[in-house]
């Protein structure tokens, strides 16, 4: 056979399968998406945005004035676009389908102000907005800008209810000397006048006491959030700064809003450190006034019992410092950053395990032990005050804290302690948490048993069949009994004081079961 001839046959041998591709499936075709933006000048630029699938929710950072392949289907594209000391919001929805396009103007933004009547004469104003995906799907992106100190704010309108759009504006003076000002605009789209004007007689008023003894730290800051989990609860306004125990008022437009006090502090080489913060949240009504108290005393052992899982005996070491009246079960939340402890198991008489909260660095500590056999357990934390690279003040308060539970448990099982919680809420104190020399104190008792966490059954409730309390007015050397009584339906420790110095406080719960509780706080307030 010639080659002519193979190279012949071989040829037309490959023809039916080439014809044979051409009747199957369509090759997918490509789709893309190039997004040009404007900034308010006139001038293309180049900036990062974002894509929400609104299907998927899946989102896609795209450079814009580059084409990008994307899965077909429905987006939510956002860009903020900066023009000098201008910020501009937008956001649109477009198809991708095949080579597609989306052109977001900057120009096509309309101001974004809010504002007070009658308007008040504060230092400090700032506006914050954010455009964000409304897909419904629990995944919402965002893009944000602010003004205030000299920027301008605008944002692109649309009528589209898969964008959403918020701004929040706050009045403050620094210091909480005046009265403070939080207000938020919420909208589905983005209306052609996204400014508003809220009047004051139909804002909702918060009082808010930051008291001083226990933080560790001189100062605390105080701000405002959102507390709403769609599109604007991501903002937050700092509102003052203070290194006295202060009481001042904000204003809010109703709705939830969250209020949060940190405790800045610095290490010896100026390096910024948290030493813990507390926040509330309210359902803010037009009228209605709120209160709300940061770090009053006594901090002390947290909301945390031991518990049986899967037949390991489970007890966190980390919420030994705890303000009683935050609980993280009703809006209002705390945490300490700075402690460490000591933590022993006892069982027949002997320690079975010991564990060590050593302070930061140590995430989440617990104390875990396999039950090998039923019977009654007492776990044993003892903690202190403590930071690595910040001195605390001195004269600080909550300054050591104990906690013992006696219970019963069994292998193989799950299931909360049959135990409860002791919380000491102080009464009357001033605002650095100090009581009169030689005054009475009501000490309320709060017995509490909550299920913080894990996957165990709660059971029954402990039957209290006694609670005594003692105080220590020299550092815990010496403790004397105290009367308890019920008080308005609550247990207190009616405690006469001192002429000088600190209280400590030691409770004691007994169950019939067998099981007891004890707390105890050194310098859980002062005196003077």
């Amino acid at each position: 056979m010639s080659p002519f001839l193979k190279r012949t046959l071989s040829t037309a041998a490959l023809i039916p399968a080439l014809l044979l591709g051409t009747t199957g499936p369509a090759v997918a075709a490509t789709n893309t998406l190039t997004i040009t933006a404007i900034n308010r000048s006139g001038a293309k630029v180049s900036i990062w945005t974002t894509a929400v699938n609104l299907s998927t929710y899946e989102d896609f950072q795209i450079r814009t004035n580059v084409k990008r392949k994307l899965p077909k289907g429905n987006y939510a594209v956002l860009a903020a676009i900066t023009t000098g000391t201008t910020d501009t919001l937008g956001g649109r929805t477009v198809k991708v389908s095949g080579a597609s396009t989306l052109t977001i103007d900057a120009r096509h933004g309309k101001p974004v102000k809010l504002a007070l009547s009658p308007a008040v004469a504060t230092q400090g104003h700032r506006i914050s907005a954010v455009i964000c995906s409304n897909t419904g799907g629990g995944a919402d992106y965002k893009v944000d800008g602010w003004a205030g100190d000299g920027r301008t704010l605008y944002a692109i309108p649309t009528a589209s209810k898969k964008i959403a759009f918020a701004a929040m504006g706050s009045w403050y003076d620094h210091y909480g000397l005046q009265d403070s000002y939080a207000v938020l605009h919420r909208t589905v789209g983005v209306p052609s006048n996204p400014s508003r004007t809220f009047h004051r007689s139909q804002l909702g008023t918060m009082t808010v006491e930051s008291r001083r003894g226990p933080t560790g730290t001189e100062y605390s800051d105080v701000a405002a959030q959102p507390a709403y989990e769609g599109c604007g609860g991501y903002m937050h306004a700092p509102l003052w700064s203070r290194s006295e125990a202060s009481t001042s008022k904000i204003h809010f437009s109703p709705g939830r809003w969250s209020v949060r006090a940190d405790l800045p502090a610095y290490t010896k080489t100026g390096e910024y450190r948290s030493l813990g913060e507390e926040s509330a949240v309210r359902s803010i009504a037009s009228g209605r006034p709120y209160f709300v108290r940061f770090f009053g005393s006594a901090w002390g052992p947290g909301f945390h019992l031991p518990m049986t899982s899967y037949g390991r005996i489970i007890f966190p070491l980390y919420d030994m410092f705890r303000n009683p009246a935050y609980n993280d079960l009703n809006g209002n939340h705390a945490s300490i950053a700075g402690e460490r402890s000591k933590a022993t198991l006892t069982f027949g008489g002997k320690v079975v395990k010991t564990a060590y909260n050593r302070g930061l660095g140590h995430y989440a500590p617990v104390l875990e032990y396999k039950v090998k056999k039923a019977g009654w357990y007492t776990v044993t934390n003892t903690a202190n005050r403590y930071h690595t690279d910040v001195t605390l003040q001195s004269g600080m308060l909550s300054t050591g804290s104990t906690v013992t539970h006696r219970f019963y448990a069994k292998p193989n099982t799950s299931l909360l302690a049959q135990a409860a919680t002791i919380q000491h809420m102080p009464t009357g104190l001033n605002s650095y948490n100090r009581a009169k020399p030689g005054s009475v104190t009501t000490v309320a008792i709060k017995l509490n048993r909550y299920l913080i966490w894990g996957d165990v059954k709660r059971g029954a409730n402990p039957t209290l069949k006694s609670l005594t309390t003692k105080v220590s007015f020299d550092g815990g050397r010496t403790w004397k009994a105290v009367p308890v009584k019920k008080i308005n339906g609550v247990w207190a420790a009616v405690v006469t004081n001192p002429a000088s110095g600190a209280v400590s406080l030691r409770t004691r719960a007994g169950y019939t079961s067998g099981g007891y509780t004890e707390a105890g706080i050194q310098r859980a307030y002062a005196i003077g």
